[in-house]
């Protein structure tokens, strides 16, 4: 069974902190890290909350990143391949060679909010004390079970998790909605169907989970006053 760990981690200590500095109201969020070689890390981020073009000189100075180059244009958000420096990518690699899985990563305003699948609860402080040693700190302020939490709360799976967090992002639930289904499906590589129906068995799970089918209903005397 893995461990989960969320972590705070400063901005000015991590990456990307003269944009977040820059750009107040800008947010990254991780979609995946892909170990390209040995020797480079290859994050992909979404970015939402400013005009692009202004990001991107923001960026283009940025001195945490070596280069950068866009991969989807939705409008109001982008995903950019990037490349940081030495000083953060062996940050990231100590991650990935202690066999930890970063699920969630969000940046924005002074900080980063990092979530880790652990294998092996060792591992933990190995990747604090490499944090520490490189001048980065590491706040693991919850470290739980997967089974309590998850890879998805509620006992959701990882694709239901990222199509319901999807949805709520982008204001599939909204009245009026901002984003329909085939907007997600396409952002998602997916067929409408299979969000639909990824969608369907992530709803009935929560409300599962959520609600009590063996509270008592309300007595008649309840429902006369």
């Amino acid at each position: 069974m893995g461990t989960i760990v969320e972590a705070i981690v400063p901005a000015s200590e991590f990456a990307l902190r003269e944009t977040t500095e820059a750009l107040g109201d800008i947010t990254f969020r991780l979609e995946r890290v892909i170990a390209q070689d040995p020797d480079r890390i290859m994050p992909f981020m979404w970015a939402t909350g400013a005009e692009r073009d202004r990001f991107e000189d923001v960026l283009e100075n940025d001195s945490s990143v070596e280069s950068f180059e866009l991969v989807t244009d939705l409008g109001n958000k982008w995903l950019y391949q990037m490349n940081w420096i030495d000083r953060i990518e062996t940050l990231v690699r100590t991650i990935v060679e202690e066999e930890a899985v970063l699920l969630e990563a969000k940046g924005s305003g002074e900080t980063w909010e990092l979530k880790f699948l652990f294998l092996e609860r060792d591992a933990i402080r190995r990747v604090q004390n490499h944090f520490g040693e490189a001048g980065t700190g590491f706040d693991a302020h919850r470290i739980y079970d997967q089974r309590e939490g998850s890879l998805g709360a509620h006992g959701l799976t990882e694709k239901q998790h990222r199509a319901l967090a999807l949805a709520l992002e982008a204001g599939y639930y909204e009245v009026p909605r901002r984003a329909n289904a085939v907007q997600l499906a396409s952002e998602l590589g997916i067929s409408h169907q299979s969000l639909s129906e990824q969608l369907r068995r992530a709803h009935g799970t929560v409300v599962t989970d959520t609600i009590d089918m063996n509270a008592s209903v309300l007595s008649e005397e309840d429902t006369e006053e």
